[in-house]
C-alpha cells in the first residue's frame, strides 16, 4: 500500500492542492481580474498624461495679442558687425535704416604714471586717512584710504582701488602696470553714457589731487584725468533719417518692440544698416511642431490602446485561418474610440472663423495627415509663406473662437480636468481594484486556513493508517497452532 511518508511529504502534498485550487476557480477569478485592472489603470494614467502633454501645447497656441506664439517676430541685420537686433511679438514688420556713427563709451579717469618702488604719493599727502567723493549720476558716495608712511606708490594707489571696489559707488577702480616699473589708477563707470560720467573730488586731505586723477581735465600722456569728454560717451547714430543719441549701445526705446545692439561705426558716407522686422517662421514653426509631435503621439497611443489586431494564417488548401486576436487596453470602450475620432476629426475640419482670404484648414498652409492620422508640416515653403502672406489668418486659424486650438481645447479639458472624464474612469477603475484586492487577501486568508486544516487531517489519517499497518503486522506475526 503507498503512503506519503513523513511530515515534509505531506505538507508539500498540501500545498500543492491549494496551489492547484489558487490556479482555478474565484482565486483565478480574482487574479485575472486584478491584471485586467491594473492595465487598465496604467493605460488610463498614460493616456491623461498624453493628453495633458497636448493641452500644455494647445494652450499655447490659443493665447491671444502679445501672448500668441503666432506673434513671434524676428530682426535681419544686413551687416551684424555693425548692429544685431530682437523684436517681440508687439513689433511691426517693415524695414528700418541704420547708420551708427559713434558708439557709447564709460566714463574713465586716471591717475598720473607713477612709478612702482616711489614714495612720492606718501611724501605728498602724509600717512592717514584720506577721503575723497565719487559722483556718478546724481549719487555721491565718500571713499576714505588708509595710507601707510612706509607705503610707495603702487601700495597707496592698490588701496585706493580696494577701496573704492569696497564702496557703493557705480564705478570700478583698478590698478593697471603701463610698464614694468610703472602703475597707473583706472576708475571707470558701471554704465556707459554721458549721464553716467565721473567726477572726483578730494573731501579731507589731497589723495585725488596728489595722484592726478583729475576728473575735469582730460589726459595727455602720462598725465592723469579723463580719457573721453562728454560727447563721447554717447551713443550716436541716424534712424530712418532721424539723429539720435543714447547712453548705452543696447537700445530698446527708439522703435517699439525692438532691441538693438550696436557693435561697430561707421563713416558718415557708408551704407546704412538694413533692419527688417518680421515674422520669426522659425520659432512659429518650432511651436507648431511641438504641437504636433504631443497630437501624433496622442493619436498613435489611442489607435493602439482602442485596436484590435487579428493574425491570420493560410492552410496548406488554401483557407485563411483565425490565428490570434488581440485587443488594446480600451478595445471594448467607445468613449476613448470616440475621442481618438473626435481629435482627427477637430484638426482635419475646416473652422468658421478664419479671417477673409486667411486659411480655414490646416493643409492650406502645408500640415497634412498621413494615413495612420499623424500630422506633419509636409510642405515647409507653404508654410513659410502663409506665415509672411497672411499671418493674422494663420493665427486665426489656431486661435479664433473655432479654431483648431480652442476646439481642441474644449474637448481636451473634458477629459483632463479635475473631475473630468479620466479623473472619473480611474476613480473608478481604483475601487474596483481594491475590492478585489481585498477580496483576493480574503480569500487567501481562507486558502491559508484551509491548508492548515487539510494539514490537520491528511495527519491525522495517516496516523491512523500507520496504526492500522502496525496492527495488520501483530496479527500477521501470530502464528495458528
Amino acid at each position: 500500500m503507498a503512503t506519503i511518508s513523513g511530515t515534509s511529504d505531506l505538507s508539500g502534498y498540501v500545498a500543492q492542492l491549494i496551489d492547484l485550487e489558487r490556479q482555478s476557480g474565484a482565486s483565478k477569478v480574482y487574479r485575472s481580474d486584478q491584471q485586467a485592472l491594473n492595465k487598465r489603470s496604467a493605460t488610463l494614467t498614460d493616456l491623461r498624461s498624453n493628453l495633458s502633454a497636448l493641452n500644455t501645447q494647445v494652450q499655447g497656441l490659443v493665447r491671444l495679442g502679445t501672448l500668441s506664439p503666432f506673434g513671434a517676430k524676428t530682426v535681419i541685420s544686413s551687416n551684424g558687425n555693425v548692429a544685431t537686433a530682437t523684436a517681440s511679438s508687439g513689433a511691426t514688420s517693415g524695414t528700418h535704416t541704420l547708420l551708427v556713427t559713434q558708439l557709447a563709451r564709460q566714463s574713465t579717469v586716471v591717475s598720473t604714471q607713477w612709478s612702482h618702488a616711489g614714495t612720492e604719493l606718501v611724501g605728498a599727502v602724509g600717512a592717514g586717512s584720506h577721503t575723497f567723493r565719487i559722483s556718478v549720476n546724481g549719487v555721491d558716495t565718500d571713499v576714505t584710504v588708509a595710507i601707510g608712511a612706509a607705503d610707495d606708490n603702487r601700495t597707496v594707489l592698490n588701496a585706493m582701488a580696494a577701496a573704492i571696489n569696497g564702496s557703493e559707488a557705480k564705478v570700478t577702480a583698478s590698478v593697471v602696470n603701463d610698464s614694468p616699473s610703472t602703475a597707473r589708477l583706472v576708475v571707470a563707470s558701471a554704465e556707459s553714457g554721458s549721464a553716467n560720467a565721473i567726477a572726483l573730488a578730494d573731501q579731507s586731505g589731497t589723495l585725488v589731487a596728489a595722484t592726478g586723477a583729475n576728473s575735469g581735465v582730460q589726459s595727455s600722456g602720462t598725465t592723469g584725468g579723463f580719457l573721453y569728454a562728454s560727447d563721447q560717451l554717447d551713443a550716436r547714430f541716424v534712424f530712418d533719417g532721424l539723429t539720435i543719441t543714447r547712453g548705452a549701445n543696447t537700445v530698446d526705446d527708439v522703435l517699439t518692440g525692438v532691441t538693438f545692439r550696436l557693435t561697430a561705426t561707421q563713416t558718415a558716407d557708408a551704407v546704412p544698416v538694413a533692419l527688417t522686422v518680421g515674422p520669426d517662421d522659425k520659432a512659429i514653426q518650432g511651436k507648431v511642431q511641438a504641437f504636433l509631435d504631443a497630437y501624433n503621439t496622442t493619436i498613435k497611443f489611442l489607435k493602439e490602446r482602442t485596436g484590435v489586431s487579428v493574425s491570420t494564417d493560410t492552410t496548406a488548401a488554401g483557407a485563411t485561418e483565425v490565428k490570434a486576436v488581440t485587443r488594446g487596453t480600451l478595445a471594448s470602450e467607445s468613449t476613448y474610440l470616440s475621442l481618438m475620432m473626435n481629435l482627427r476629426a477637430d484638426v482635419g475640419g475646416r473652422i468658421a472663423t478664419g479671417v477673409p482670404g486667411g486659411p480655414v484648414a490646416l493643409s492650406e498652409i502645408g500640415i497634412t495627415a498621413g494615413k495612420d492620422g499623424t500630422l506633419s508640416i509636409s510642405d515647409t515653403t507653404k508654410f513659410t509663406k502663409a506665415l509672411t502672406d497672411n499671418p493674422d489668418g494663420v493665427t486665426a486659424l489656431f486661435n479664433s473662437s473655432d479654431g483648431i486650438a480652442n476646439r481642441l481645447s474644449t474637448r481636451l479639458n473634458r477629459f483632463v480636468n479635475t473631475g473630468g472624464t479620466l479623473d472619473n474612469a480611474l476613480q473608478a477603475t481604483r475601487a474596483r481594484l481594491e475590492s478585489i484586492n481585498r477580496a483576493i487577501k480574503q480569500q487567501e486568508a481562507y486558502l491559508k486556513i484551509k491548508q492548515a486544516t487539510l494539514l490537520d487531517q491528511y495527519t491525522t489519517l495517516q496516523e491512523m493508517l500507520l496504526q492500522l499497518q502496525s496492527q495488520q503486522s501483530l496479527l500477521d506475526s501470530i502464528t495458528v497452532v
